[in-house]
């Protein structure tokens, strides 16, 4: 993949410069970043929001890359990330936490989408000089634990699905159409 490496000047040891390893400090930093830009600019409901936007490019690329499969490990992903903040809140509190509604946006949110979309791309350029998908799968990691941490709790999971998916992807709610020959759209 990519043969370009980093020598550490202290060592002269050569470093190859698409370990998983070597590329969780630059998602960790190009997120911390985003973050930092976004609550300087737009409340934390609009922040929320363009997390999710993060989250959706993340999903959308991955999907139009890899293919449906790729694009349901994802949700799959963001799903158990729910679900252990679920399973931890449970067992610290001894009762079933309730989903957090997702907040209407405010007048930040294009700001704040801006930012994370920025960001996701970010991820998604590091992801494709590593060698597997590791970055990747810590920008969806990162990215959901962001969401969690801005909304104070795990979301309603059918309605963030609904804001994952873009208008033009099929989503598992919507109604069945019939034709006037009788055949169905899915």
């Amino acid at each position: 993949m990519n043969e370009v490496q980093n020598h550490e000047e202290s060592t002269d040891a050569a470093v190859m410069g698409d370990d998983a390893e070597s590329m969780a400090p630059v998602v960790t930093a190009i997120l911390g970043t985003a973050i930092a830009a976004a609550l300087k600019r737009a409340g934390t409901a609009d922040v929320a929001h363009g997390v999710i936007a993060g989250l959706r490019l993340l999903r959308s690329a991955a999907e139009s890359e890899a293919g449906y499969t790729m694009g349901a490990a994802i949700d799959t992903a963001i799903r158990t990330r729910l679900l252990v903040e679920n399973l931890s809140a449970l067992r610290t509190t001894g009762s079933a936490p309730t989903p957090v509604p997702l907040p209407e946006p405010g007048p930040g949110v294009a700001v704040a989408s801006a930012i994370f979309v920025s960001a996701a791309e970010s991820c998604l350029t590091v992801n494709a000089h590593a060698e597997d998908n590791g970055p990747l799968e810590m920008a969806v990691f990162a990215f959901s634990t962001q969401l969690i941490q801005q909304l104070g709790g795990s979301p309603d999971w059918r309605d963030l699905m609904r804001e994952l998916h873009r208008p033009s992807e099929p989503r598992d709610d919507r109604p069945v159409e019939a034709l006037p020959d009788g055949n169905t759209i899915h």
